[in-house]
């Protein structure tokens, strides 16, 4: 046998004087037919109390185990009261609840009037050739005795819930996986609240345009737009590192963190500061987030810009010339401490397109690379200077491309500033 079972050469038979009761063929094959489908190892335990607790009288306690790689043996049904049959088990065979063992014979047990414990019997479960757990039931104290007639049904018994149970496990498992689906995409639904809703009119008569297309339910890229009024405007673009739960967690911080500062700065490089200082005393491991600040001074027609250690946003002018900007920079926020962040002032012009990205943007674009291609930069300057003057149809374009591409791809977010006039 595995190192996991015990086995007992014979069962322990005690007290065989007590009526069969529901012991026929019938009655086990009837309970066998109440337990149904369940759609859970906890539910079938539950089931199986009540066939028990029918087919037997006076029964104090019973329950389904079933191991778990690297934990104690515990009762499916109650994990408290399945501590006290497993102990009268390891009266008989020692701390078997503590070794992860399992029975693997028959057994039956006197009753233990000092320690108040009924009669008690288990069984092992096997499902083809493969031990999967084992039952136990327990008379209450002053019951009589149970008997071999009894234990033979619960060996029967045990052979039908060998065949119940890989099909219940299967369904909890189809059903654990429907329930995280469902929950991770009420998760994203939750994570898009922290995004700004569509953005309309704004005091810098400037036209905005986002994307946002994380890799899976939930992601960590991030952006912001907030009207400051006076006709300046502050735009955020980020990318927490990695992706999944955690990067999302972390971007909903930062995300309600952007929010409350944009307003007490004034200017980008102040605000990137901040947010470092907050995420330095927050991070864990070595996790670290990149972002863009830039602000719209449309009344002193300039684009002010500060970068840490985010991908370089494009400003294509109405001639058509596309050029990168915003090289001054400083490190990823998160990483050292009191980091100063310098600002770049550009002038703006009438019809100026400015497009922030995630460097999802550069993976989707990057495929087949070229020479002058450094992970899709250069294609994504040519599909910015090649489309017609319009943030919408740029944008569209990116999207097209990225829901085209096969395989699996970063967190992919944009965000799209045009200037009237």
């Amino acid at each position: 046998m595995a190192s996991n079972t015990i086995n007992l050469t014979s069962p322990i038979l005690v007290d065989a004087s007590s009526p069969e009761e529901s012991s026929s063929a019938s009655a086990v094959a009837q309970a066998i037919g109440a337990l149904g489908e369940p759609e859970s190892p906890s539910e079938l335990a539950q089931r199986l109390a009540v066939v028990i607790a029918m087919m037997w009288s006076q029964v104090a306690d019973a329950d389904l185990f079933l191991p778990e790689k690297g934990r104690p043996l515990r009762g499916v049904r109650d994990a408290r009261t399945g501590a006290g049959l497993l102990a009268t088990l390891n009266a008989v065979w020692g701390p078997i609840a503590a070794q992860g063992l399992m029975p693997v014979t028959p057994t039956l047990l006197p009753r233990d009037l000092a320690t108040g414990r009924g009669s008690t019997m288990s069984t092992p479960i096997f499902s083809g050739k493969s031990l999967e757990g084992f039952l136990v039931v327990q008379r209450q104290a002053e019951a009589p005795a149970f008997t071999i007639q009894n234990l033979e049904a619960l060996v029967e018994l045990a052979e039908g819930v060998g065949g119940i149970l890989p099909l219940t496990r299967g369904r909890a498992s189809a059903s654990s996986a429907s329930w995280l689906e469902q929950d991770m995409a009420a998760a994203g639904g939750v994570q898009r609240t922290f995004l700004p809703e569509p953005i309309g009119e704004n005091s810098a008569s400037v036209r905005v345009v986002t994307e946002y297309m994380p890799a899976y339910a939930v992601g960590g890229d991030f952006y912001d737009f907030v009207d400051l009024g006076n006709g300046r405007v502050m735009g955020v673009i980020g990318d927490v590192s990695g992706k999944g739960v955690t990067a999302a967690l972390t971007m909903a911080r930062v995300s309600a963190d952007i929010r409350r500062m944009a307003t007490e700065v004034s200017g980008p490089a102040e605000l990137l500061e901040r947010l470092n200082h907050t995420l330095v005393a927050r991070m864990q491991d070595d996790r670290f987030v990149t972002a863009l600040c830039v602000l719209l001074d449309a009344p002193n027609k300039r684009w002010i810009f500060a970068n840490a250690g985010h991908v370089l946003p494009l400003l294509r002018r109405s001639t058509g010339v596309v050029s990168r900007v915003a090289y001054s920079s400083g490190p990823p926020l998160g990483i050292v401490a009191h980091a100063q962040y310098r600002e770049e002032t550009i002038s703006v012009a009438a019809k100026d397109i400015l497009l922030l990205a995630t460097d999802g943007v550069f993976e989707v674009l990057s495929a087949p690379r070229r020479p002058c291609s450094t992970m899709g930069q250069c294609q994504f300057t040519e599909l910015v200077g090649s489309a017609p003057h319009d943030i919408g149809e740029i944008s569209r374009r990116i999207v097209a491309t990225a829901q085209a591409s096969a395989g699996p791809r970063d967190d992919l977010t944009l965000l799209g500033l045009q200037i009237g006039g």
